[in-house]
């Protein structure tokens, strides 16, 4: 795979396989039978085939995990925040705990 991308190597593999089932015979004419290497190629890229999907589904499985976690942060940080504000209506702006979260919060 030298410089071919991921679609140009999965490409040439694919028709890798066709044009030579398309020229078995000139193949076996000239002393070589390919089928072998042939179902070979075709059992790599159904594999690979195969993880590709498994890899699409972890990456829609992350990006659902990170939606997530986005949304519950904000959930947490909204209620802290809050509790914030509580604590200030209960011992007044101006209290030294009221300051120390307050801070926090801006950081």
């Amino acid at each position: 795979m030298a410089t071919l991308n991921e679609k140009e190597s999965r490409d040439f593999v694919s028709q890798m396989i066709v044009m030579v089932n398309q020229n078995a015979g000139l193949l076996t004419d000239a002393g070589f039978d390919p089928t072998a290497r042939i179902e070979t190629l075709q059992g790599k890229l159904q594999t690979a085939d195969d993880a590709e999907g498994e890899q699409q589904k972890a990456q829609a499985a992350a990006l659902d995990a990170t939606k997530l976690a986005n949304e519950t942060l904000k959930l947490a940080y909204d209620d802290a925040s809050a509790f914030v504000n509580l604590i200030e209506g209960l011992l007044g702006k101006d209290h030294s705990l009221v300051r120390k979260l307050r801070q926090l919060r801006k950081k």
